[in-house]
């Protein structure tokens, strides 16, 4: 049962990162990618693969991959990876430990903002069952001329709220969204449970948590 929370906040909206925030993907995406790359031939850890990659657009990461290979990508690379990630978070993806205790008690209209597809946040959130807590609240870079880390998406985002840009508190586990929140004039925490924090520091990040359970109290600017 959905637990009503007396806390109040100085925010008016909480804008969240989908991978590594609130389901717990980046794992199993940046593992596919790897067993895919090795593949064809490079030599790369999945640990290397999270730092080069994560937090850019789809389309970017392509271009970095092609960059990395120093060819282009086979035509059926596209459709194979979606396949297997698709496979592997079927039987895998578990939402981020803590989140829905978390939105339980958060205060104030909450979102997602992604790089990713509207297509890869629908499977993800729908097999966490965590689809209906986000329905008509989840934004991404293909409604944007650009993704992070630009500022566009987060500021379309707050245009729809109607909420002023200074009154988003952003959470992000990757340097771009990171970037992407600070060029938008947002309040950006770091979310390193995954993540190196030092990474997210150095980003800019007002501050970074490791545990969601966090998350209310610092919403409600008590910590």
């Amino acid at each position: 049962m959905r637990q009503t929370s007396l806390l109040l906040s100085p925010f008016e909206l909480l804008i969240l990162d989908c991978d590594g925030v609130v389901v717990d993907s980046e794992s199993i995406t940046t593992r596919v990618l790897a067993k895919m790359l090795n593949d064809l031939g490079a030599t790369i850890e999945a640990e290397e693969v999270a730092r080069k990659f994560t937090g850019h657009t789809f389309a970017r990461t392509l271009e970095l991959v092609a960059e990395l290979l120093g060819a282009p990508l086979p035509d059926d690379f596209v459709p194979n990876y979606r396949d297997r990630t698709f496979a592997a978070m079927e039987a895998e993806l578990k939402p981020v430990r803590g989140i829905e205790t978390a939105l339980d008690r958060i205060p104030i209209p909450y979102c997602i903002a992604s790089n990713g597809p509207h297509e890869k946040m629908r499977k993800t959130l729908g097999i966490t069952s965590l689809l209906s807590r986000f329905e008509g609240r989840m934004f991404s870079s293909a409604d944007v001329p650009r993704g992070k880390p630009f500022p566009d998406l987060f500021l379309f985002v707050a245009r729809r709220f109607a909420v002023q840009a200074s009154a988003c508190l952003v959470v992000e586990d990757s340097a771009s969204g990171v970037a992407a929140a600070l060029a938008a004039g947002m309040r950006v925490y770091g979310f390193a449970e995954g993540t190196a924090d030092n990474r997210l520091l150095a980003a800019g990040a007002h501050r970074v948590f490791r545990q969601m359970s966090e998350l209310p109290s610092l919403v409600a600017g008590i910590q």
